[in-house]
């Protein structure tokens, strides 16, 4: 008797939705609390920037629940796949918001510290999971060494993704809006990478931090499904 397919709801709560849920709406409610009692529009940005972290992570359940659903064929996934590579960098560069950390009027310092790592920590958490679904997708199609290979690369991408956007200000949607200024900030890169001192040093950061961040969350997800 063949076992029947996976629900749209079961798909995505192996894919932690309720936790990535749960620590959104925290944040926000967070995020609330701080802007009522400042009276300030200090860090309404995050609530943008999170909203950009879940891009990646909506287009990689869609392309789990295709694969599930047996319709899981690199043509019908590459679009997807090619706007979560584009998006991704979204999700870690949360973490990067630390640098608005400073004392400001009103609100104590220890109270920004606990919102701004709360808003990391949700965007990294959907960072992983996202990954995790291309990861498994990879492993299963063509083994763990073109998979762990795929996290390297793409956490590459990523640092490079997050120094485009923290460093040059570049945004997500730049590469419909101005397609041709961006790329040619990017060959400048490519021929001159030691021109920008932060270049190397947030990328290559980055492309460490993240294998070994969903090295550590592999580990226990496997810890857990072993008990």
């Amino acid at each position: 008797m063949s076992r029947p397919s996976p629900t749209f709801l079961s798909v995505l709560s192996r894919h932690g939705l309720l936790p990535a849920t749960v620590c959104s709406l925290l944040a926000v409610d967070l995020l609330a609390v701080r802007l009522d009692w400042s009276e300030r529009a200090s860090f309404a940005f995050l609530s943008w920037n999170l909203f950009l972290a879940w891009a990646p992570y909506t287009l990689a359940l869609l392309a789990r629940v295709l694969i599930a659903r047996g319709l899981g064929s690199p043509w019908r996934l590459a679009p997807l796949a090619f706007g979560w590579l584009a998006l991704f960098p979204n999700a870690p560069y949360l973490v990067t918001d630390f640098i608005h950390l400073r004392q400001r009027p009103v609100v104590p310092l220890w109270f920004d510290a606990a919102l701004l790592a709360l808003f990391a920590a949700t965007g990294w958490m959907l960072g992983l999971l996202s990954l995790e679904v291309w990861k498994r997708w990879l492993e299963e199609r063509w083994g763990r060494t073109a998979a762990w290979a795929f996290v390297a690369v793409t956490s590459l991408l990523c640092g490079y993704g997050i120094y485009l956007g923290r460093v040059e200000r570049w945004n997500s949607w730049d590469v419909l809006a101005r397609p041709e200024r961006l790329f040619f900030a990017m060959a400048t890169h490519v021929r001159e990478p030691l021109a920008h001192p932060a270049l190397p040093q947030v990328t290559v950061f980055f492309a460490l931090l993240l294998p070994l961040s969903y090295a550590g969350y592999e580990a226990l997800l496997a810890r857990l499904r072993r008990h």
